[in-house]
């Protein structure tokens, strides 16, 4: 059977009593199965769990998929905060562990007699000292518990009330008679008010390490069930799996009973209620609860999702996210005519989003789209690349700057359109006051823009060659004769050259320190220092290639990775603004992805934003808080991009964004999203959409895979062997 794990998150704030999931479980237990039906066929199981992993607790609901959306809509009418995101199964991150205790509660008298529930705890939730205990647990536990419920196969409830009456004999005359016992009336009577099921609680608790025993965690844990005793009524004893643990684990696993399995332990809806209902404001105090809310909001009525464009209509459309609409969950996308108009993506680390990234550069891959990916890490790349279908390898430029023994070759000064000189100086510039804008200085940028532009005009020149221009009186003589812009000419014979020694080396030496310090590294001289490059990116974007940049910060440095990236930015602006001499109908749209792009976030990044859309230039930027970008950036940013979608994000960022999220969303809305929970503004038909929240989608299941023979691949044609 197939099942579906559904993980619950609910609002901090939400006062919704536990007395809510009275109604789920009730719904879930009205019908009743006949054994016959059991023997022959393969009921309804429904699995309401917790777990522990990576010191956060989680609460899951495992149904079989055809279920589902009973289940969902169940919920969602109990508790209309929460929010509901299907996962993968939570149960292997569990099994991983190989330290592994496992038991099962058992009630301690007949089902027939009830345990404490909901409506004898005052102000206090009655999982509080479970979920205490979990939030105080250390990283190296992980724990599962299971509460596995079906509809009985037997009316309970009439065996029950009979069990009321006690049999009395007259000592007199020997005459048997039944009686009611008011001894146990009440309690008998509490236990029928409810629809009840067939029960089993499961735990599995489990250790990374040998010294951390999972038997002190699942007996703590089974001890905090002590909260449910009932002085008349009933209570759980725990019994840990000895004999069979591995069996017993495979049932949790598939959430089934074994045939005669707790066929007798009956827990009424009211009973089930108080064991599992969503965290609310009563456990707001505890910490490591994964919290998450629903909100409000609906999709606007021209969303492109699959359900309502036609199949050539979805070409066109880049598939990224799923929000309900028209009451029904559907995946959607935006269109390329919207994209051109650029996507920011705003979102704490570990929220989603390089992963809507990922997904949205494999759309494309997949589509046939020319794309480039930028991407500071490392981890982008690596799974972008395990996504490249067969027919597009030979697409693929993959760069590794830190790969020494075959690096590519890019001469940031070789420029085929001479109007973009001063295009390629400021870029240049710019990039080198983002990484040294605390040491800057009016007389550095001067001299720096006149050596660059020097250099520009002399051929076969390279960013090293600064280093000589500036230092060397016999290379400047040599190459004087290149330079035509009497501008530059009488910098360097009535400026430069006439200063004093000692002023020219205060002069050169901030330069010198800082041009030097790349050139001096071989990993980039290898890229920046050969005359001729061997990658043409004004080819690539216009051909449709998949250009993926590996800048792993780790394997490169900081400040050279920031270098590279920003000058491959700029160049690929460049690339762009020479389609100027194609007809606008001819220019291949090519998407550009930057991730953590407050890195390369120069002054060129307001041109690029403002012209790259009349070039098919699209850029989707990425970055995790807004104080990162510098105002003027983060101005063009909001006056430019079409489409905003925001993951969660923190209290300063949120304030912000509520204003252009028109106020619809407030602050502790946009910081308590869940994981891949996002609120978007989108732009559909080139009109801006009023803000709607949604999920992103996970990673395609399918791989090809390839990686290794397309790295192989792209080095071999676009690398120098040294």
């Amino acid at each position: 059977m197939q099942l579906s794990h559904l993980q619950i998150r609910n609002p901090k704030d939400d006062e919704t009593a536990p007395e809510a999931a009275t109604q789920i479980f009730s719904s879930l237990l009205s019908k009743k199965h006949s054994v016959f039906v059991r023997l022959f066929k393969e009921v309804d199981c429904f699995a309401f769990e917790f777990f522990l992993t990576g010191q956060s607790i989680y609460y899951y609901v495992t149904v079989p998929t055809t279920r589902e959306s009973l289940v969902q809509s169940l919920i969602s009418a109990s508790y209309p905060q929460s929010f509901i995101h299907k996962t993968s199964d939570p149960m292997d991150i569990i099994l991983k562990n190989p330290y592994q205790a496992a038991g099962d509660l058992r009630l301690h008298h007949s089902y027939k007699l009830p345990l404490k529930t909901y409506t004898e705890f005052s102000d206090v939730d009655p999982l509080s000292s479970l979920i205490g205990l979990l939030s105080k647990q250390g990283p190296w536990y992980r724990l599962a518990l299971q509460i596995l419920v079906t509809p009985p196969s037997f009316y309970w409830q009439g065996d029950t009330l009979d069990s009321r009456l006690t049999e009395k004999t007259n000592p007199a005359t020997g005459e048997v008679t039944s009686e009611k016992s008011s001894d146990n009336s009440s309690y008998l009577a509490k236990k029928v008010l409810f629809q009840g099921g067939r029960s089993a609680i499961r735990i599995l608790a489990a250790s990374k390490e040998k010294q951390h025993d999972p038997k002190t965690l699942l007996h703590n844990v089974a001890g905090t069930f002590g909260t449910f005793s009932l002085g008349e009524g009933n209570k759980f004893d725990i019994r840990e799996k000895w004999f069979g643990k591995n069996d017993f684990i495979d049932r949790m696993k598939v959430r089934r009973f074994y045939w005669l399995e707790h066929r007798t332990q009956i827990l009424n809806a009211q009973e089930l209620a108080t064991l599992w209902h969503p965290p609310g404001s009563q456990l707001q105090g505890i910490k490591n609860i994964a919290w998450g809310k629903t909100l409000a909001g609906e999709p606007p009525e021209n969303l492109p999702t699959t359900d309502n464009i036609t199949a050539d209509e979805k070409k066109d459309v880049n598939f990224f996210g799923k929000a309900e609409y028209k009451n029904k969950d559907s995946v959607f996308g935006i269109k390329t005519a919207d994209r051109r108009k650029h996507v920011y993506i705003i979102g704490k680390t570990g929220a989603g989003k390089t992963t809507l990234i990922a997904n949205m550069a494999i759309d494309d891959i997949r589509r046939d789209r020319g794309v480039g990916i930028i991407d500071p890490h490392g981890d982008l790349s690596e799974t972008i690349l395990e996504y490249i279908p067969k027919r597009r390898m030979n697409d693929v430029v993959y760069l590794e700057p830190f790969d020494t023994k075959r690096p590519f070759s890019l001469n940031v000064l070789e420029i085929k359109n001479h109007t973009h000189r001063d295009l390629v100086a400021s870029g240049i510039v710019g990039i080198f006051y983002k990484i040294y804008g605390d040491s800057w200085g009016p007389r550095l940028e001067y001299i720096l823009r006149n050596t660059i532009l020097t250099l520009l005009e002399i051929p076969n020149s390279t960013l090293a060659d600064a280093l000589p221009l500036l230092a060397d009186p016999k290379f400047r003589k040599n190459n004087m004769h290149h330079i035509h812009d009497v501008v530059l000419k009488n910098f360097w014979e009535k400026e430069f050259d006439k200063m004093t020694d000692r002023l020219r080396v205060e002069a050169i030496s901030p330069i010198q320190n800082k041009v030097g310090q790349f050139v001096s590294s071989k990993m980039i001289r290898n890229i920046i220092g050969q005359p001729k490059s061997t990658i043409n990116l004004e080819d690539m974007i216009n051909s449709g290639k998949i250009l993926i940049l590996n800048l792993s910060q780790g394997k490169l440095g900081e400040d050279n990775a920031a270098l590279l990236g920003a000058m491959i930015i700029t160049q690929i602006q460049l690339a762009a603004m020479n389609r100027s001499f194609q007809k606008e109908k001819d220019r291949r749209d090519f998407f550009l992805y930057v991730d953590e792009f407050q890195n390369f976030a120069t002054s060129s990044f307001i041109k690029i934003l403002s012209e790259a859309r009349k070039y098919r230039l699209a850029l989707t930027l990425a970055n995790q808080y807004i104080e990162q970008i510098d105002e003027d950036v983060m101005t063009a940013i909001f006056g430019n991009v079409g489409s905003l979608i925001s993951f969660v994000i923190g209290a300063r960022d949120a304030e912000f964004l509520s204003k252009e999220f028109s106020e619809l969303y407030t602050q502790n809305d946009l910081v308590t999203l869940g994981k891949y929970q996002t609120v978007i503004k989108m732009s559909i038909d080139e009109m801006t959409s009023l803000p709607f929240p949604a999920k992103t989608l996970p990673l395609p299941a399918l791989k090809n895979s390839n990686s290794e023979k397309i790295i192989r691949m792209s080095k071999e044609r676009y690398g120098r062997k040294i």
